[in-house]
C-alpha cells in the first residue's frame, strides 16, 4: 500500500549486497529489496513503503544508506521526529539518529 508521503532514505551505488538493511527493515514495512539482475546483488528502497525509521542505517557496514534530507537532496521533515514523538508517548527509549562522521 503506497503512502501519501514517500520516505527519504536511499541506498547509493556503494552497496555491497550484504543484506543487513533488508533484515533491519520492519517486517510489515518491507521497503528494502534486492535489485533483480544486479551483478553485485545490491539493494534498494521503495520510497513509497519506507517509514523513515532509520533502523537500516547503523547496520550498513559500508555507510551506503543516506537520508536525502540530511544531504540536501530533498526538503522536509518527519521520520525521526515523528517516531521520537510516538516513542515518548509510549514511554519507549528514544531512537537516536545515527551519527555521521
Amino acid at each position: 500500500m503506497a503512502r501519501s508521503r514517500p520516505g527519504h532514505f536511499y541506498i547509493d551505488e556503494t552497496c555491497i549486497g550484504c543484506g543487513a538493511c533488508e533484515h533491519a527493515c520492519p517486517g510489515k514495512v518491507d521497503a528494502i529489496y534486492r535489485v533483480e539482475g544486479d551483478f553485485l546483488g545490491r539493494f534498494a528502497i521503495v520510497l513509497d513503503h519506507c517509514i523513515d525509521c532509520g533502523f537500516c542505517v547503523p547496520l550498513c557496514p559500508v555507510d551506503c544508506i543516506h537520508d536525502a534530507r540530511a544531504v540536501g537532496i530533498v526538503d522536509g521533515k518527519g521520520g525521526y521526529t515523528h517516531i521520537q514523538a510516538l516513542q515518548a508517548w509510549a514511554g519507549a527509549p528514544p531512537l537516536r539518529a545515527p551519527a555521521r562522521g
